[in-house]
């Protein structure tokens, strides 16, 4: 079957007349029915023993499948349930302890534990939610990008933080469960909580296939504000988990939708993303290092290319 798509896409190539050769840096794709597997996939190359001079000029074949890719899924990718329904779980979990007679008394002696019981009192935590959804635009400014340009950026972010708002408000007033230190009844789930984890999970995805440690970075920040709302005696440990999944679930829905609204600024996102890795790979450096061992020495041997 390979071969045959081969032998058309040569025979179009030729159909095409002078004016197709003139294009040295054009990339033919053959595409077999399994080869459309993977979500993340950029492009898809017909076979190994397929060489890029065995068609015409400097005509590449190119492969890119990123397994870490945390990237939009080009609108054709199938649904991502784990990344739903493991979240959704979560939340569900987190409002039995609304009305739950054993769960209530349960997380009340929690938070006898990890409360200061309403004493000394910080609002950091006022401030420190929006950092993780803020960092991305910091390193921006420093001249250090993530996966999307800055206009994507901004409308997955807003994406994110609708869909937030919207649930998060709409299930305040339906538990209407009482906050730990007062009488107000708007405690579950935690909104602060929820912004953080929605920046967080934001920040990861933008920044996962460059610097991992700085793409979790915002998850170190969130779980230090889900901490100060208990601590504040402003939550209770069930309304931080609730908030904490449904910021989680507003990003990954966000990114989920957004290929699927803006089809043409996702395949814009995407060509960006393979000149910048094929920038990457023509200039890159690589050091690789192999042990050896003879009858009178060993070491380690290195090659350091560029």
């Amino acid at each position: 079957m390979h071969r045959i798509l081969f032998t058309l896409i040569l025979l179009m190539a030729a159909a095409a007349g002078a004016g197709a050769q003139e294009q040295p840096d054009s990339a033919v794709l053959l595409v077999p029915e399994t080869a459309i597997a993977r979500p993340d996939t950029m492009l898809i190359i017909h076979g190994e023993e397929t060489a890029p001079d065995d068609i015409y000029g400097d005509t590449q074949l190119i492969i890119r499948t990123d397994a870490d890719s945390t990237a939009t899924d080009g609108g054709g990718g199938k649904f991502p349930v784990a990344e739903f329904v493991v979240p959704a779980a979560t939340f569900t979990v987190a409002s039995l302890f609304v009305r739950t007679p054993f769960l209530v008394h349960w997380r009340e002696e929690a938070q006898k534990h990890l409360s200061n019981h309403g004493k000394n009192k910080t609002t950091v935590d006022n401030y420190l939610q929006y950092l993780p959804a803020a960092a991305p635009y910091l390193l921006y400014a420093c001249g250090y990008k993530g996966d999307h340009n800055f206009l994507d950026k901004t409308i997955l972010l807003a994406m994110s933080a609708a869909t937030f708002a919207v649930l998060n408000n709409t299930l305040k007033f339906a538990f209407s469960e009482q906050r730990p230190d007062s009488q107000a009844r708007n405690s579950f789930p935690s909104g602060h909580t929820g912004t953080a984890f929605m920046g967080a999970e934001y920040m990861r995805r933008e920044y996962w296939n460059h610097n991992k440690w700085v793409a979790m970075s915002g998850y170190m920040v969130a779980t230090a504000v889900a901490y100060l709302r208990i601590y504040n005696n402003r939550h209770w440990i069930n309304d931080v988990v609730g908030g904490a999944a449904l910021g989680y679930l507003s990003t990954t829905f966000a990114y989920w939708i957004y290929p699927k609204i803006f089809r043409k600024r996702e395949r814009m996102h995407r060509q960006e993303l393979l000149i910048r890795q094929q920038k990457k790979q023509q200039s890159g450096q690589m050091v690789m290092a192999a042990p050896f061992a003879t009858g009178h020495c060993a070491g380690i041997n290195l090659s350091y290319t560029f």
